[in-house]
């Protein structure tokens, strides 16, 4: 808590009240260690007491009151997914249970657990979770925070530096203590219910609870059945026929609680041993609840540079089994039981063992050889390296935490891996210590050899359009979090003290107030974002080189040019990631600029506010519905009569279906569209249209595709072939398909369809779609992809609540502003070997590939035919399956650029599946509609082809392009 002593004493308040916050609201952070420091502080410097008790208390009531919030607002999502997935240990009556006896005990517990360690951290949101009357809730909760502070204060006020010991003496006895009763209590309940179980009972199966019978048990009247005993309302577990007749003594109860212990040392002995003589041993040394790093014989199991100077050889693995702080036992205890039995479950107990010990190894002894080969050199970081000792098994851990991430599906594959080399990373570059060193060395190793070691091989994911995003927006946030934290708490890193000054102040504040303008807009893809991230990147970059190019020249010391060099490091890679990205950044936020002559009003909202009246007006096709999408351009004629979506890729305005406005004039549009683009030196196209009559005449027009139109207005139609039922049956699993829109799915089936996108692109490499074909079904929360936020979703799900497929529809808008039909835009499924253990051998796990594709197939057929039915008894007219133009007839392509939409159709086909798509819509009734491609000539064919190829994939390049169109020859 040295580092405390740096603060004047309003900001050690505020340092109390808002760590005392967080840890209440449920990150484990030392906030009674920080109100002991603080308290120490405020005796030596003369600051009241009293003020830093009322802020403690302030703070824990406030982070406890956001904590049950919290609880309140997203356990019911928590609860009801546990709910489906594990309906007899998550049932009606589990959940009744523990909502009474937290209704009727709650308060008692918020209050006790303030005084508990760990306990504290969580009895907000657990309250919140299980719907506590917030009246109870505050009462309990401020009358514990004000006990628990005043009591601290007063104690460490008394007796001094001694209080330390005492206070968390106290803690952790007092979390024995309740581990203890957790114990007795688990064995009475067991004890019960097995008591119950011997006794005849009507077998009932667990049942999952609708959405409003779990509104109604969390209500704050609770369901009428809640006022009952607890006691009543176990789930009694069926007793099959002829099974063996339940013991019902206490010694099978204890046995039954124990069975835990028993699993852990049968599938995990080595993590178990290891935990279990890491907390011994933090008994023993008192640990576990003071620092020991000022032990007299500390050195003698302490590994670093002095040790092995004086031989203490061993301390390299003693050095292992403890820590030198309470806060660093506790996070050692959590990472080895979670990640070391993660990785011992998956590899076996050698395998595990040996990645822990070889972590630890590299870890040290790479920043031991690192630290004498830079104590060679004249640098102070380097010097104090060698004259540091370090304990604990972090590099163990953080090998199995590399290796557990390797493992991970996508998206999470990369973006924790990529997480916890920043995280290392950051902390070199600022703290610098020679832990920093260990975890970085042993990080970096591990990331990239830890397949390798493990004798498993898998492709280096490719980020998505939505990776690339998050890593540049998570860069920009990262570095401004990192630059306001060295404003409060100066560090000494390798680069030296980072130390504010008036100028370094200023230009943190400029990157801070430009981070929060530009990083929501950056998060949605906009160009100018982009644009200007790059801008302040670059920036940064030229001071901090016009700051060393000046110290060199002139030969003088430049006033806090460390923490520039420090934060020019961030940059850089900043700079690499905005580099890597720029494809992923394309929507116009602005079209004033560069937009083709004719557009009404001053830019680009006045255009499109006069597109949506005409599309409320005239209606349109198919295409219409994505018309107004951010990444589309809107090009509308001088009398304002018609509107022309356009995109313009490599000089190429490329119109996307017909126009919008009085059909008469159709022809007239795309005539002053091709005039306004070659007078701004583009080459005009029109993709997708469906009516030849409006290409001007003398131009090449090339049969594209084809559309699937099922009219729901003939006889038969509204009942397309497909499941009667709103649950049916898909081989040997039920499935449930849902029709919704977009913004109303719940967040756990719209977290798994991103999943799924994610997927395919990173690992299966299929291209991200754009164009004609769009991400609605992905678009993140809040964000305006779809006009009127219209977009509808069908999903198919299994028994246990996996998306097996997701398909999106977007509204075909009709004169009057009616909804005249809808149009498939996007479809994700399950990968078809999702449930094919790869562990399993080649010839059984090919069948159930076989049988999974299969499953998922029919879920697809599932998800369209019972849409189809909704939309026919809403009174709709038609139905679009394939109005992107990719969808193929069979027929020889013609041209380049047909031939290049063919090869895009094949590539995505896995994915988004055309020709299964065309032979459901065919089953159910639809007709095809021929599809056009138009240039003004042979000539513009290949720039047409690349146009339209970068609409459609993001991040193509020029040379991608014959591989596209030759595709077809290649298959």
């Amino acid at each position: 808590m040295d580092w405390l002593a740096d603060f004047p004493p309003g900001v050690l308040l505020l340092v109390v009240f808002l760590v005392v916050a967080v840890e209440s609201l449920g990150v484990p952070l030392p906030g009674e260690t920080v109100l002991i420091g603080a308290t120490l502080l405020a005796a030596s410097s003369g600051l009241n007491p009293v003020f830093v008790a009322a802020a403690a208390a302030g703070g824990a009531i406030l982070g406890d009151s956001v904590g049950y919030w919290i609880g309140k607002r997203y356990g019911r999502r928590l609860l009801s997914v546990l709910n489906r997935r594990f309906p007899k240990h998550v049932g009606p009556k589990r959940l009744g249970a523990a909502v009474h006896l937290m209704r009727r005990w709650g308060p008692w517990a918020v209050f006790v657990g303030r005084f508990i360690a760990v306990l504290r951290v969580f009895s907000g949101p657990l309250a919140g979770m299980f719907r506590m009357t917030y009246p109870h809730f505050l009462v309990a909760n401020a009358a514990g925070g004000i006990a628990w502070a005043s009591l601290v204060v007063t104690v460490v006020t008394i007796l001094g530096s001694a209080a330390t010991e005492f206070l968390h003496r106290f803690s952790w006895a007092a979390l024995a203590l309740a581990g203890a009763a957790a114990v007795v209590i688990a064995v009475v309940v067991v004890f019960r219910i097995r008591r119950r179980a011997a006794q005849p009972a009507a077998d009932r199966a667990p049942v999952s609870m609708t959405e409003a019978e779990l509104d109604e048990l969390l209500s704050p009247s609770g369901p009428a059945s809640a006022t009952t005993d607890a006691g009543d309302r176990v789930d009694t577990p069926p007793t099959p026929a002829g099974s063996a007749p339940v013991r019902t003594d206490l010694r099978a109860a204890i046995a039954v609680v124990l069975t835990p212990l028993r699993w852990a040392l049968r599938t995990t002995p080595a993590t178990t041993a290891f935990v279990t003589v890491f907390v011994a041993l933090g008994v023993v040394t008192s640990g576990l609840w003071r620092p020991i790093d000022q032990a007299a014989w500390y050195p003698a199991f302490a590994y670093g540079v002095p040790s092995l100077d004086a031989g203490r050889w061993w301390t390299v693995l003693t050095g292992m089994f403890i820590t030198a702080d309470p806060l660093a036992y506790l996070i050692a205890i959590v990472g080895a039981a979670v990640f070391g039995g993660w990785v011992e479950v998956r590899f076996g107990t050698l395998r595990a063992s040996a990645i822990f010990v070889t972590g630890h190894l590299v870890g040290v002894l790479g920043a031991l050889g690192a630290a004498l080969a830079l104590a060679r050199l004249d640098w102070p970081w380097a010097q104090s390296l060698v004259t540091t000792l370090d304990v604990g098994p972090s590099c163990g851990i953080l090998a199995c935490v590399a290796t557990a991430t390797a493992f991970m599906r996508s998206p999470y594959r990369l973006r924790w891996r990529l997480l916890l080399l920043s995280w290392v990373s950051i902390a070199l570059l600022y703290v610098g210590k020679i832990d920093d060193l260990e975890h970085f060395i042993t990080t970096v190793v591990f990331v990239v050899v830890a397949r390798l070691l493990l004798g498993e091989h898998r492709s280096t994911p490719r980020p998505t359009m939505r990776d690339w995003r998050l890593f540049a927006v998570a860069g920009l946030l990262v570095i401004g979090a990192v630059q306001l934290l060295v404003t409060l708490v100066p560090l000494d890193g390798p680069l030296g003290s980072t130390t504010l000054t008036q100028g370094s102040i200023l230009d943190v504040g400029v990157d801070t107030v430009a981070i929060l303008v530009i990083a929501n807009w950056l998060r949605r893809g906009h160009r100018w974002a982009w644009w200007a991230a790059m801008v302040l990147t670059v920036g940064n970059l030229l001071v901090t080189l016009a700051l060393i190019a000046l110290a060199w020249l002139a030969q003088v010391p430049v006033v806090a040019s460390t923490i520039w060099i420090s934060a020019s490091v961030l940059w850089v890679g900043q700079a690499v990631v905005l580099g890597l990205s720029r494809h992923a950044f394309r929507v116009a936020a602005n079209q004033t600029r560069r937009r083709l002559p004719g557009a009404i009003g001053p830019g680009a909202r006045r255009a499109r506010a006069r597109t949506a009246q005409l599309l409320r007006e005239h209606g349109g096709g198919p295409l219409a519905a994505s018309a107004l999408r951010p990444e589309n351009r809107v090009f509308v004629t001088a009398d304002g009569g018609h509107a022309v979506a356009y995109q313009q890729h490599a000089g190429v305005a490329l119109a996307l279906g017909e126009p919008i406005g009085d059909p008469g004039g159709a022809a007239a549009a795309v005539t002053a569209f091709a005039t306004a683009a070659e007078q701004e030196g583009l080459t005009p196209a029109v993709f997708a249209t469906r009516d030849a009559r409006i290409v001007p005449e003398g131009w090449r027009v090339s049969p594209l595709g084809r559309d699937l139109v099922l009219d729901l207005g003939e006889a038969g139609a509204s009942e397309p072939a497909g499941p009667d039922d709103a649950t049916g049956a898909i081989g040997a699993d039920s499935t449930t398909s849902i029709l919704l829109p977009a913004r109303e799915l719940p967040w756990e089936l719209r977290s798994q369809i991103r999943a799924l996108s994610s997927v395919w692109v990173s690992d299966r490499h299929v291209p991200e779609l754009g164009l004609t074909v769009g991400s609605s079904i992905d678009a993140p929360d809040g964000d305006d992809q779809e006009p009127a936020a219209a977009v509808r979703v069908s999903v198919v799900t299994d028994a246990a609540g996996t998306v097996l497929a997701a398909v999106s529809w977007l509204p075909i808008p009709g004169a009057g502003g009616i909804v005249h039909g809808w149009a498939l835009d996007a479809v994700r499924r399950a990968l078809p070997d999702d449930d094919v253990d790869t562990a399993a051998g080649a010839g059984a796990g090919a069948g159930a590939g076989t049988a999974s594709g299969e499953r998922t197939s029919r879920a697809v057929e599932r998800a369209l035919t019972d849409a189809c039915r909704r939309f026919a008894s809403e009174g709709v007219a038609m139905v679009s399956f394939a109005a992107s133009g990719l969808a193929q007839d069979g027929t020889e392509p013609d041209g380049v650029a047909v031939r290049t939409m063919a090869g895009i159709a094949h590539r995505v086909d896995p994915l988004v599946g055309f020709t299964e798509i065309a032979d459901v819509a065919e089953r159910l009734g639809a007709t095809a509609v021929p599809l056009l491609l138009a240039c003004r000539e042979d000539a513009d064919q290949p720039r047409v082809a690349y146009a339209a190829a970068a609409g459609f994939l993001t991040g193509i390049r020029l040379r991608d392009l014959p591989g596209l169109s030759g595709s077809l020859l290649a298959r």
